[in-house]
């Protein structure tokens, strides 16, 4: 008869456990409340007579059941007098005995009618065997069911595998299931093998692990590999289903000496043996740069299509959801105090935490394991956890200082100089301007694809970038560490490109800044030779940098750096080139503005009313429809707002022209006339804001009136276009059930 662990659920997790429960026991649906501010409700029920059904959970796992008796008479019988339930239900995950149940009966009377509805472990596992497809609704629970639990601990995994068996007592208290559980199952489900990659501290070891268990619980033998495939031959037995376990199959570190010889034929065998079988399964784990060497150096894992058979876990797996359960599990599963568990609580704490770019599960979970010997003067743990979320060396120093050879470390200090992804023709061009060889950098990038850089494609065309921000952020800081290195990568700066990399870093960082000012003759000279550049290839063909944005950047370089030659540079490109009057971009157009009225140098000053007057021209050279109409409107109030002392001109009067005739048409045929609709709503809405529109507009009210959908009193634009966002309503149901959960640390339960 299967039993469940239920000491090794969180709170959060027994109240979902149990709102199951009933509303499968009862066939009703339960409203949940958040945990710690519940005044004696946890699931409530309202019948449409007016009765009220209130069940409360009492995850009791530390404390005796004497004490749950006494917290039931002293805590909880006053909410219950105060809510007057038509029915109150108790569920714990405590055994009761009968007396134990008389004694709460006997407290709660009259709302708990009968002890019956005081339901303890014993009934919480029969209720969970009856309704079993609960069980495998919540990962968690039937991870730590004793049949898995038990199984983990028999004598052959206790022989070959006891280090793994030790390990996942910690690792299911705290796994938090996401996306790539599903897809790691599928992949083992149907090609039996699954490797497991992603950047270190994502997550491999702790899926691997999870799905161990999970075929454990089916049966399954573990085997763990620890020193090559030959083990796994030697204990592969046809009659018995197995499951093959290898972490950091390629090594931890590097390559290097880590595949003994024919390792590679002998690993794409045993995958191949296990394809074939339908009792084996096997786990592998790497990460990704390293299994990038193996099929460097190795022809025949080159060959092979590894894809087919890797599970990538990437940040995107990791929703608000899914991160609010790794820091709730993890601090809910410390040695953390009460009290600091309770601070998690506070929006104000983990909202930080979970939506900050560079989340990392090994990041929070080292931060929480270390916070025992957090002094009570030191930081609170959340800060703790933010400050290392915002320095990204606790997950890349290591790979770079020690894992990575050096033209590995120069491409990720030339991607850096790009902002955006970049053509690998052109970095193919800057690496051999460089006087380093093409091999050289085919062997970089197929070391760091995947990892700290990816490849993607567009047009056909292979492009290079950073895997996620957090490597931009880490190199960003270690080539300021070691700056003659990064004069050099200065140096070499050749494009346009380069050089807006370089003023974004300026101001991200004030000790780039002063770096570019000490090097001040360095850096005008590099700006000055870029600037005419041409463009780097976008779709794989060359293409004509905005000369707007040319003289966009460098005027806010020239600006920071005080430099005369580079704000001249972006001058002469404003006055003499007439660079306005070929803008793409309005804020390009408005932050030249904007520079020029603020400078106390009398040249850019003196360039003002010239700008001014190009800007007018180039937004009022197209007015052919709605859109352009209004993007002018909005750019000349803007403008009128940088120079209120020169006169700019309005569009309201074409404004006005073009709805005329819009509405008088929309009036006359409705949808039938081929007008856009939501133009339409916009031409309205327009319309609107003059006093007597129908006056104004012939036709107004009926154009108003042809509006799908629309009722003339009170028709509101704004709201229409607000409406139906449907990943807005999912990502708040997210971050409400993030608070639930991370309420729960605040309930006065703990213990």
């Amino acid at each position: 008869m299967e039993n469940f662990d239920l000491t090794r659920l969180t709170d959060f997790d027994f109240e979902a456990v149990c709102k199951d429960i009933f509303e499968a026991e009862f066939g009703v649906r339960l409203e949940i409340f958040s945990p710690g501010a519940d005044s004696g409700v946890d699931l409530r029920y309202l019948h449409e007579e007016g009765s009220e059904l209130v069940i409360q959970c009492k995850h009791w796992v530390r404390s005796p059941r004497s004490k749950l008796i006494e917290r039931i008479r002293v805590s909880e019988l006053p909410k219950v007098q105060r809510l007057q339930p038509s029915r109150y239900i108790l569920a714990t995950s405590v055994e009761l005995t009968k007396g134990a149940k008389d004694k709460i009966y006997n407290i709660l009377s009259p709302y708990v009618k009968t002890p019956s509805d005081i339901y303890g472990i014993t009934e919480i596992n029969a209720l969970l065997r009856k309704h079993e497809s609960i069980v495998r609704r919540h990962v968690r629970l039937w991870l730590t069911s004793a049949s898995v639990l038990s199984a983990l601990l028999s004598k052959s995994v206790l022989t070959r595998s006891q280090h793994l068996a030790e390990e996942l007592d910690s690792t299911l208290r705290t796994y938090a299931p996401n996306e790539s559980y599903s897809r790691a199952v599928e992949l083992l489900e149907t090609r039996h093998t699954c490797v497991i990659a992603g950047i270190p501290g994502i997550g491999k070891t702790t899926l691997a692990q999870v799905l161990c268990a999970g075929y454990v619980s089916e049966g399954y033998e573990l085997v763990e590999v620890s020193a090559d495939l030959e083990e796994a031959n030697s204990l592969w037995d046809e009659k018995v289903a197995q499951i093959y376990y290898y972490d950091d199959f390629l090594g931890q570190t590097t390559l290097e000496e880590k595949l003994g010889k024919n390792e590679d034929s002998r690993l794409l065998a045993f995958m191949g043996r296990v394809e074939k079988s339908s009792n084996k399964r096997f786990i592998l784990t790497t990460r990704e740069y390293i299994l990038a060497q193996a099929r460097q150096r190795y022809e025949k894992l080159h060959r092979h299509r590894f894809e087919l058979h890797t599970c990538v876990i990437n940040m995107a797996d990791y929703t608000y959801r899914a991160r609010g359960a790794i820091l709730y599990n993890h601090v809910y599963a410390s040695g953390l105090d009460d009290g600091v568990k309770a601070s998690f609580a506070d929006p104000a704490v983990y909202v930080p935490i979970i939506r900050h770019s560079n989340f990392n599960p090994r990041v929070v979970a080292a931060t929480i394991a270390e916070a025992g010997s957090f002094s009570p003067a030191g930081k609170d743990v959340g800060e703790r956890i933010l400050d290392n979320l915002k320095d990204p060396r606790s997950v890349w120093s290591h790979i770079v200082s020690h894992q990575l050879k050096d033209p590995d470390i120069q491409l990720l200090a030339l991607t850096y100089s790009f902002l955006n992804g970049v053509y690998l023709g052109d970095m193919q061009d800057l690496w051999i301007s460089l006087s380093r060889s093409s091999r050289d950098l085919r062997t970089s990038i197929a070391t760091l694809d995947g990892t700290m850089l990816r490849t993607y494609r567009k047009a056909d065309k292979v492009f290079l970038a950073f895997h996620n921000p957090s490597v931009r952020d880490f190199m960003r800081d270690y080539l300021l560490e070691d700056q003659s290195n990064f004069l050099q990568l200065v140096k070499g700066c050749a494009h346009f490109e380069q050089i807006e990399a370089l003023v974004v870093m300026a101001s991200e960082r004030d000790e780039a800044l002063q770096f570019f000012r000490r090097n001040l003759d360095v850096i005008e000279k590099v700006a000055l030779g870029a600037y005419e550049s041409q463009g780097l290839r976008s779709d794989g063909v060359n293409t004509s940098i905005d000369p707007a944005e040319r003289a966009r950047v460098y005027l806010h370089f020239g600006k920071m750096l005080a430099s005369a030659s580079i704000l001249e540079c972006a001058r002469r490109a404003i006055i003499e080139d007439e660079a306005i009057l070929d803008a793409s971009d309005p804020e390009d157009v408005l932050a030249i503005v904007q520079v020029l009225s603020e400078s106390d140098r009398e040249s850019l000053r003196d360039a003002l009313p010239d700008a001014v007057y190009m800007a007018t021209e180039w937004i009022r050279e197209d007015l052919s429809s709605w859109d352009l109409l209004e993007s002018a409107k909005s750019f000349l109030e803007d403008l009128a707002g940088i120079v209120p002392d020169i006169s700019v001109p309005g569009v309201e009067d074409d404004m006005q022209w073009y709805a005329e005739r819009r509405i008088d048409e929309w009036a006359e045929a409705g949808p039938e006339s081929n007008l856009d609709p939501s133009m339409m709503e916009s031409i309205l809405a327009f319309a609107r804001e003059y006093d007597d529109p129908d006056g104004t507009f012939p036709g107004y009210s009926e154009a108003v009136n042809n509006m799908p959908g629309v009722d003339d009193d009170d028709y509101d634009y704004g709201r229409r276009e607000l409406s139906g966002s449907d990943s807005g309503m999912s990502l708040m149901q997210e971050m409400r059930e993030v608070a639930d959960m991370m309420g729960s640390l605040r309930t006065d339960d703990l213990r």
